[in-house]
């Protein structure tokens, strides 16, 4: 009996229900679909390191559903204490008719049950066809190729989803009885005359509580500006701490200061149904500023995290084919003052142990880098160390410059096919190509551009820095190398400081052939595992697998919290404004019966539910716009980042399913006052 009345009760509100079904089955596709990754394998061509970035991407996906699922149970528990709300006098009529809190509770249980059943079971069987096209982006991200196409199912992906939201339902329905025993008959029939109260009445409060909300959200932005969210000091604390108290006292007094401005132009207030409207929205935001609060935090984070994390994932990887000019570079370090750690020539090493490394190369070069007689101050010395963003070489002060003889430079521009560059006389460059420091570098240049080593001044042969790269190495990191004159490096100072050798192999099996030679002769992976002839090596397909490895997974991380956590905010709006489309229905009959026409009812209805949607995401927008800038100064370090595509493609999502929301309710309240009028 109770199984079938649960079922008919969930036919007939299923209207009622359509945003909570529709949010938890989006919910549980986008576990299920961010949780397959480990079953796309299978289709994928990957080397060993893709493998292993495959793994770790699974990994970090399970770790962040974790998270995930609190924040989805936060929802699902928020959205059911709504739909219980609008329920309340249903559930005083069973209370007259003589059934007990213990048998209400149950068919409210057996209703969350069939509802929780049904989106899981369609939310998966979306997720399981979804996570097909996910495995041809995964392809497209890591640059492989389909083996050929296999239908896949992730069973440890089902098992995960079925257990974490069948403990998310759980939770609700101990909620919900919880909340039912608590119910009084007289509570539940007069439910939907009880007025919420306001939290301020007067609107002078209002006035000076939104001036006092602007003037902590300003200091807040000049906190995190100038703090650069680079160190957790004071101004980082203070930005956190104002920025979350001038965003709840924004909404707190908005409603309030809004009413304020309008009525002073009466034209405006008096227009159609805009006093009926502004009323609406003052009662509602005066009494939600908590919940407005929240939702704009989690929309800031969704701006924040597709912008970043996207532009960050792009950033660290558009360059490599660029900082990747060789197939291997294999680097020494030495340590003149330490001779533990002085090592013998690469080559000669390789040979002693019986390696040709020419058998294995087409082409090979070394380029000797040295520590100059002279540090970083020489370039800082009466100029601005600091750049428009915010970066400072400050640090480097006593830091010896790098150098690198000019024959080496050429060989290495000669083997990427490149130009040489000539030097007359006591002439110098300075190669440069990390970002930040060009500016730097450039303004010396072009200001001064001479510098004193060992008694001898040299002059700039260029005015600006050379951006060459000299070795393959995973970003742009040459923060400013001198390049000098090899006769230069006679005088004393000089001190070494490590070897380069770059080579391109015969061919891929080629390179593998070599390193596999080189594991067998110093015996690697074993206790009697030797030094390896080099301190460490860069090779172009390798960084290759980690940066298409790295930019997936930052790309999924950054789609999958944005999603969940946009998702999160336009449901709490959306059914907050059907509930509140539910209890004003008498309202929306009596403009009827006073001559407001139907359309002029939908027009103040769709006004009403568009500021109610705007509000927290434009001052989101306006959180997002300082937060990015300098977010985007701490990306930029490793590259230009494409502002125009972030902020479209953010934009888009938002549109998408914020909007998608936004139409749902409208027209979800358009039809609930329809019905009941």
């Amino acid at each position: 009996m109770f199984s079938k009345l649960a079922f008919q009760n969930v036919k007939k509100s299923m209207k009622d229900y359509t945003v909570y079904f529709l949010t938890l089955t989006f919910g549980v596709c986008l576990f299920y679909v961010f949780n397959s990754i480990d079953s796309q394998q299978a289709m994928l061509d990957v080397s060993s390191r893709q493998e292993d970035m495959l793994k770790l991407l699974t990994q970090m996906m399970g770790y962040v559903s974790v998270f995930i699922s609190v924040i989805l149970a936060f929802l699902i528990i928020y959205a059911n204490r709504f739909l219980i709300k609008r329920r309340k006098k249903e559930l005083g009529l069973y209370m007259i008719l003589g059934m007990p809190k213990g048998k209400i509770s149950r068919l409210v249980i057996l209703e969350t049950f069939f509802i929780g059943v049904i989106s899981l079971v369609v939310g998966l069987v979306i997720g399981v066809f979804a996570s097909q096209g996910l495995a041809v982006v995964t392809a497209k991200m890591f640059a492989v190729n389909l083996k050929q196409f296999e239908f896949t199912f992730s069973m440890d992906a089902l098992i995960r989803s079925i257990l974490y939201f069948g403990l998310i339902f759980l939770l609700v329905m101990i909620f919900n009885t919880i909340s039912i025993s608590k119910y009084k008959l007289i509570d539940l029939l007069t439910a939907g005359k009880k007025n919420e109260s306001l939290k301020i009445r007067k609107l002078w409060v209002s006035v000076v509580l939104f001036i006092v909300a602007v003037g902590c959200l300003a200091f807040a932005y000049y906190c995190i500006l100038d703090n650069g969210m680079l160190t957790l000091d004071w101004e980082f604390t203070a930005a956190l701490v104002f920025g979350s108290l001038g965003t709840l006292l924004f909404f707190l007094s908005l409603s309030g200061f809004l009413l304020r401005v309008v009525k002073s132009n009466k034209r405006l207030y008096l227009k159609n149904l805009n006093m009926f409207v502004l009323r609406q929205i003052n009662s509602k935001i005066n009494t939600t500023f908590v919940s407005m609060t929240l939702i704009c935090i989690m929309l800031l984070i969704t701006i924040g995290t597709l912008s970043s994390g996207l532009g960050l994932a792009d950033v660290l990887t558009k360059d490599l084919q660029k900082t990747t000019p060789y197939d291997v570079s294999f680097t020494q370090y030495h340590y003149p003052d330490d001779p533990e750690y002085e090592r013998p020539p690469f080559k000669g090493e390789l040979q002693k142990n019986g390696i040709n490394l020419s058998d294995y190369t087409k082409e090979e070069q070394e380029v000797r880098i040295y520590n100059a007689p002279v540090t970083y101050k020489a370039i800082l010395a009466s100029r601005e160390s600091m750049v428009p963003n915010g970066y400072t070489l400050e640090s480097m002060e006593g830091t010896a410059i790098e150098a690198i003889p000019l024959s080496d430079y050429n060989a290495a521009l000669v083997m990427q096919g490149k130009e040489p560059v000539e030097l007359s006389g006591n002439q110098f460059i300075i190669n440069c190509n990390y970002t930040n420091t060009i500016p730097i570098i450039n303004d010396f240049l072009q200001k001064d551009g001479s510098i004193d080593i060992g008694g001898v001044t040299y002059t700039a042969a260029s005015r600006e820095a050379l951006p060459n790269i000299v070795e393959t190495t995973q970003m742009f990191m040459d923060t400013g190398t001198l390049v000098l004159p090899d006769a230069a490096f006679e005088t004393e100072g000089f001190l070494p400081r490590r070897t380069i050798t770059n080579v391109n192999f015969h061919s891929p099996d080629a390179e593998a052939a070599f390193f596999e030679a080189v594991d067998k002769a110093y015996k690697v992976g074993t206790n009697e595992s030797l030094a390896r002839p080099y301190s460490h090596y860069y090779s172009r397909q390798e960084v290759l697998d980690a940066g298409a490895g790295l930019k997936t997974i930052i790309s999924y991380l950054a789609i999958y919290i944005g999603i969940i956590f946009l998702i999160t905010s336009a449901a709490v709006l959306a059914l907050q404004q059907l509930s509140e489309s539910a209890d004003n229905v008498q309202r929306y009959r009596l403009l009827k019966k006073l001559g407001a026409e139907e359309k002029m009812v939908n027009r103040a209805l769709f006004t009403q539910i568009f500021i109610y949607f705007m509000m927290p995401l434009a001052l989101a927008i306006v959180h997002s716009v300082v937060g990015l800038t300098v977010a985007n100064r701490i990306v930029q370090q490793f590259g230009n980042l494409d502002m125009v595509a972030n902020t479209i493609f953010t934009a888009g999502i938002i549109i998408l399913i914020y909007g998608g929301y936004f139409l749902a309710t409208y027209f979800g309240c358009k039809t609930m006052i329809r019905e009941r009028r």
